[in-house]
């Protein structure tokens, strides 16, 4: 058994939060001024398209319309309104499906099959979601690569999502052998990787309109950074919440079984607060590679002559 944290250490949380932000220069900024263009239509979409496809009330409903959009207009600032819609419709209808997967579960065995057979989704919330990557498949253009950077992990989500469900009911079956964490040191980041959709947010930060067009080279070393910073701060923010519901198929959960059981730090004394600190000084660590790739790149530009004007062209 894992040792569960005392009352006594749970505000470790609040110090593993601010001193990750201190450390990595982070500065609040408020939200950006509504902007209609992209509310009004995604409000639209909201009402009309997928809240009749689900059984959630209109309380939820709103809430998962502000946070989807909200996360949208935050990190893609300077995205055209095309790219802005397309991406908060499927983080709208991802966080659906997650929420909903029992009662899409047979729908959701059958999506990859009937996508590579050319067969129509018959689940009407599983079509939308499969017509919006395709509409976000179109944005990329001839930009084939970073087009399987941006889709592809939609597709892996919806793998990832039953992948979990078979873990966790593993997990209350106990129907594994009791080292097998310990051996199985890379399958959290395995699990998380697939789940987490962080590789297509990654992808959109270098897509901003559809004419944009960025050489690979400027950025693709950059890109197995972004998106560990992407899932490994959700799950870091996410953290507490989750401790509060009880959540133990999660990446911080798994990640600190496997360390544990392993020995790979010297004890089987390791608890989730120690993943906690040990996420955080990661996180530092990628923040700091990612500025310094991306520095790399405007210098190269200054030193050939051309200014860094030229990066969202």
């Amino acid at each position: 058994m894992l040792n569960q944290p005392s009352s006594e250490s749970r505000p470790c949380f609040s110090i593993c939060i601010h001193r990750l932000l201190s450390e990595i220069g982070f500065r609040h900024r408020p939200s950006p001024p509504c902007d209609a263009d992209f509310w009004e239509p995604f409000h639209g979409w909201m009402l009309n398209l997928l809240g009749p496809m689900s059984s959630w009330g209109p309380e939820m409903l709103a809430e998962l319309e502000h946070s989807s959009g909200d996360l949208i207009e935050r990190i893609y600032p300077y995205a055209s309104l095309e790219l802005k819609l397309l991406f908060a419709k499927l983080s709208a209808m991802a966080i659906l499906i997650d929420d909903c997967f029992e009662e899409l579960h047979d729908d959701l065995v059958q999506f990859s099959a009937k996508l590579y057979r050319g067969e129509a989704q018959t689940n009407g919330l599983l079509a939308l979601y499969y017509t919006s990557m395709q509409e976000l498949s179109d944005m990329y253009g001839k930009d084939s690569v970073l087009r399987g950077l941006a889709i592809v992990p939609w597709m892996n989500f919806l793998d990832g999502c039953l992948m979990e469900k078979q873990v966790l009911t593993a997990e209350r079956q106990q129907s594994k052998c009791e080292n097998e964490d310990g051996l199985a040191l890379k399958f959290p980041h395995y699990l998380r990787s697939k789940s987490g959709i962080a590789e297509a947010y990654a992808a959109g930060i270098f897509k901003i309109t559809k004419d944009q067009y960025l050489p690979l080279t400027n950025y693709i070393r950059t890109l197995p950074e972004v998106a560990f910073y992407i899932e490994a701060f959700n799950d870091v923010l996410s953290f507490y919440k989750e401790e509060i519901a009880e959540e133990t198929c999660n990446f911080i959960h798994l990640r600190t079984r496997s360390i544990s059981f392993s020995g790979a730090c010297g004890t089987n004394q390791w608890t989730q607060y120690d993943t906690l600190r040990l996420l955080c000084s990661e996180l530092t660590e990628a923040t700091h590679r990612i500025d310094a790739l991306l520095r790399l790149n405007e210098c190269e530009r200054k030193v050939r002559g051309r200014g860094g004007g030229e990066r969202y062209r």
